[in-house]
């Protein structure tokens, strides 16, 4: 007869595989219905800006999702839990299909639940998943001060402001700051503060990860540009410096499901300075396609992997 102190663990488990799946079915229809609900705008975008530069500004993409999910998963080991980078990659993608649903906190309960099944605390996750936020936004705008005045056109005398918020921006990521900041909001859930605080190494590995995931994105978003008729290398701060606040943006708008509408109006403004407000629009739909299509589809490929490893187990 099997001990009953088994059967616990096993009915989390099952809880766990529904959670996923419920959540995969919900999450990549509403990525599928956000794709094909913008097609007649996106459809003249794409043939405006060509096939060749929109499947181009894939790999880049593509690049910036790993160094994102690596600087997560940094953080997870700065924390004390860390996993191997196939299991990482499997919660940190299926996560990022919560992006396409109302609110910011779907991606959130994703990757705390995902990771619970793979032994590490909910508190810890949801701190990692703060964390990473924070620093997120923190090294995008950080870059987006950096770049964006030295861009093409007048965006100098446009976006001179963002100076002023770089010893904000400094202040965010420090150790010290962002532990404060997490025990605050646990003692404001009436959660047990953290019992291990991020590590200056660890943060700064886990931003130079970031800077690599801003940058391939700015990549992406230059090389969309250059197809619209923008000329020279004068243009890529401005590429790279108005996606990143552009996105980061949109992140803030938690309302909106991946910061649609908030995100393509900021990165519309900031590339209007350098090329027709016509092709801005095509750079844009192009983006938010692409950024779709790489979401969804490096998901897909963490399910496969997922489905592969639990019927080996």
């Amino acid at each position: 007869m099997a001990d009953p102190s088994e059967r616990p663990p096993k009915r989390r488990r099952g809880l766990g595989i529904w959670f996923k799946i419920g959540f995969l079915v919900v999450a990549a229809a509403a990525g599928v219905w956000y794709v094909v609900a913008n097609w007649d705008e996106t459809g003249p975008a794409l043939r405006q800006i060509g096939w060749g530069a929109a499947l181009a500004s894939v790999p880049p993409v593509v690049g910036a999702g790993i160094a994102g999910m690596l600087a997560w998963r940094r953080l997870l080991a700065d924390l004390g839990h860390p996993l191997p980078v196939v299991a990482a990659g499997r919660v940190f993608y299926t996560s990022q299909l919560g992006k396409y649903l109302p609110g910011s906190v779907w991606t959130f309960l994703a990757q705390v639940e995902l990771a619970k099944q793979l032994k590490v605390p909910r508190a810890v996750s949801f701190a990692v998943s703060v964390l990473a936020l924070v620093l997120s936004l923190a090294v995008g705008l950080g870059i987006a001060v950096v770049l964006l005045p030295f861009g093409a056109g007048d965006a100098l005398r446009q976006f001179w402001w963002l100076w002023l918020i770089l010893p904000v921006l400094a202040a965010a990521i420090h150790p010290a700051v962002t532990t404060w900041g997490i025990n605050l909001l646990f003692r404001i859930l009436r959660r047990p503060p953290l019992t291990v605080r991020p590590s200056g190494r660890g943060m700064l590995a886990a931003s130079g990860w970031q800077v690599l995931s801003w940058c391939l994105m700015g990549l992406h978003c230059f090389i969309l540009v250059r197809a619209a008729g923008a000329e020279g290398w004068s243009i890529l701060p401005l590429a790279v410096g108005g996606f990143t606040l552009a996105y980061c943006a949109g992140v803030l708008f938690v309302p909106a499901p991946a910061g649609v509408g908030v995100r393509e109006l900021a990165l519309g403004a900031a590339l209007a300075t350098a090329i027709s407000p016509q092709a801005a629009a095509a750079v844009v739909l192009v983006s938010r396609l692409a950024l779709a299509v790489v979401d969804m589809g490096m998901a897909a490929l963490s399910i496969h992997r997922t489905r592969h490893h639990e019927e080996s187990t």
